[in-house]
């Protein structure tokens, strides 16, 4: 195997491998409060993440990403339209570019003032 594909594997490897860890305490979590694992979402923050590795964590079954630059995020957001994903907007958001996250983020986890809501 070429020096890429290797690389490749190794950066899909160790994403499941996280991927897997994280869901992992997300359940123990989820046990030691009573709660169902199902009642909590696992939001993967997918900043300078390329585009490569969002897709491979999305066919590992991660549905949610998080994104703190909307100038980041939104070409993602276009190339996986609409597979299904959910995209939350998890950084500062500042009032110039607020415009531009309605309509393209599922969620805003980040609405720090009266003036922005």
């Amino acid at each position: 195997m070429d020096g890429m594909n290797d690389q490749f594997r190794s950066d899909e490897e160790r994403l499941a491998a996280n991927i897997a860890r994280v869901r992992s305490q997300i359940e123990e979590a989820a046990r030691r409060v009573g709660r169902a694992v199902e009642e909590i979402t696992l939001v993967a923050v997918s900043k300078t993440m390329p585009v490569e590795l969002v897709k491979i964590a999305y066919n590992l079954g991660v549905t949610d990403f998080g994104e703190n630059r909307v100038q980041d995020a939104l070409p993602k957001i276009a190339e996986f339209h609409p597979r299904g994903m959910r995209w939350h907007m998890i950084g500062h958001l500042q009032s110039n570019k607020a415009a531009r996250v309605v309509g393209a983020f599922d969620a805003v986890q980040s609405v720090d003032s009266l003036h922005l809501a």
